[in-house]
């Protein structure tokens, strides 16, 4: 049959991070007649342009396969739904109903796998409120989770996350080892949206380490992949993480450069802690350019911005460069993006 038979073209598109074609596979089943088969295929199609940035898009989807998963009786699908929408919330920086939504999913699957996949998106939450510990104890209970159902995906992505909270509490070691077991995982299955996103949070690692510019060659393989897999939100992360290295290599102009359309991207996606992260960037670094009227202005708005998302580590640290007369170096940390859902 071709609608199953497009399904399995879409998730071997979506697994090689090839969203173009992805999206296009799953459109072409969300009509038929088979409700089971079009509730999936709009499930899918909501996945895979939350990939791509385009979250109202992507709601409209998930709202799709929701009425169908209802009609149906398709408890789990439901449970799948609820875990996406939380991750568009999460995206856009609304984490009350982010973590509404993932409590809807807990309450309705009985999926071991799926509850790891909710437990790395409270994960991710933890640790940009801060609370490093709680986050690698979601992270470590989500990975035995995956360990046990064999799920080599959601693992990789786990020790990903897991290097994310190391380096934000600074232990630069265990956070390149699990980078690197994770980058490791993703070559190997192909996935290469999880390559491109590795590479990039590495970059942090080797910039603390002094390797500058191997930072910015990581965050330009990532940019290659990205364009290819038509996802703007990536692109953003690595233009940012370019410039954080660019901008501590003393390049201010290029890096600059890199922060703005960094920021821009976010504006325009809706994707307000990136923006928030990036306005901090384009700030610190038009201030060490010697417009110190512009990086007052982003700085202000990256500031507002981690106040309303509860970032208070993030909103402290933007409020002590406003207290400078000229910020000397970017003071930018990387949040992952939500897991695969």
């Amino acid at each position: 049959m071709i609608g199953p038979e497009q399904l399995a073209a879409g998730q071997r598109a979506e697994n090689a991070g090839d969203f173009v074609a992805a999206a296009a596979a799953y459109r072409a089943v969300v009509d038929v007649p088979d409700q089971h088969l079009a509730a999936q295929a709009q499930f899918c199609l909501g996945r895979v342009t939350w990939r791509q940035g385009r979250f109202d898009a992507a709601l409209a989807a998930f709202e799709n396969a929701r009425a169908l998963a209802e009609r149906t009786g398709d408890k789990e699908l439901a449970a799948r739904v609820d875990n996406g929408v939380g991750a568009v919330h999460y995206a856009r920086g609304d984490y009350a109903a982010a973590r509404t939504a993932y409590g809807s999913a807990q309450a309705q699957t009985g999926d071991r796998n799926m509850r790891g996949k909710i437990l790395l998106n409270l994960g991710v939450i933890e640790n940009i409120e801060g609370n490093f510990e709680a986050a690698l104890d979601h992270y470590s209970r989500a990975f035995a989770l995956f360990e046990e159902a064999g799920d080599r995906a959601s693992a990789m992505l786990a020790l990903h996350n897991r290097g994310m909270v190391q380096a934000d509490m600074h232990q630069w070691d265990d956070a390149e080892k699990s980078f690197l077991e994770a980058l490791s995982l993703a070559t190997d299955t192909g996935n290469r949206e999880m390559v491109a996103k590795t590479l990039v949070n590495r970059s942090e690692v080797l910039v603390e380490r002094g390797a500058l510019y191997d930072a910015v060659a990581q965050c330009d393989r990532a940019l290659e992949i990205y364009a290819d897999i038509g996802d703007e939100v990536g692109r953003a992360e690595a233009l940012r993480w370019r410039a954080h290295a660019l901008g501590r290599a003393g390049e201010h102009s290029e890096a600059e450069r890199n922060a703005s359309e960094a920021m821009h991207i976010a504006m325009r996606s809706g994707t307000r802690l990136l923006e928030a992260e990036a306005s901090r960037t384009v700030g610190v670094l038009r201030g060490l350019l010697g417009d110190r009227a512009g990086g007052i202005k982003q700085l202000r708005r990256a500031l507002e911005l981690f106040t309303e998302l509860g970032a208070k580590r993030e909103a402290k640290e933007v409020g002590a460069l406003l207290q400078r007369p000229t910020p000397t170096r970017s003071l930018e940390r990387v949040v992952p993006d939500p897991d695969d859902i």
